[in-house]
């Protein structure tokens, strides 16, 4: 391959891969600091994904940091326990891309204080809840209503 066609062909990546980053940050300015629900796909768009029919928690806000959950949504009763080295009370943002109701719990085994996450519904700092919920989740369970 010619030196001309390898300069073509980096200048094109360079023009896609800034196109790409402007996608992104529009983005971004679309949902910035809100803690309602966010459009659909906010968080695979952001975080580089939670599929369809998973809930997903991430250690920082905006879907950043470490995804320590990423849980394939069974049916009602189903629960799911955070690991306590693995992201037990550090998840910061949330997305819940099943069609199931969720309760997110404060201890394990499904107990103590819990809030509800409806189908499709993503939250992007936690924190932001009334009363905050940051870094406060340790289970979640599958329930058919709230």
């Amino acid at each position: 391959m010619g030196s001309e066609k390898i300069a073509s062909m980096k200048r094109r990546i360079k023009s896609g891969a800034a196109m790409a980053g402007v996608a992104v940050i529009a983005g971004l300015g679309l949902t910035a600091g809100s803690a309602q629900a966010e459009t659909e796909g906010d968080a695979e768009i952001l975080a580089g994904g939670c599929a369809s029919g998973y809930v997903c928690g991430w250690e920082n806000s905006g879907y950043g940091g470490d995804k320590w959950v990423n849980w394939r949504v069974g049916g009602v009763g189903s629960t799911y326990e955070i690991d306590w080295w693995n992201g037990d009370n550090e998840i910061s943002s949330i997305s819940n891309e099943s069609n199931k109701m969720l309760r997110l719990y404060a201890n394990d085994g499904a107990t103590g204080a819990y809030f509800c996450l409806g189908p499709g519904v993503d939250i992007r700092n936690l924190s932001d809840l009334e009363p905050d919920r940051n870094d406060w989740i340790e289970s979640i369970r599958v329930v058919s209503a709230c």
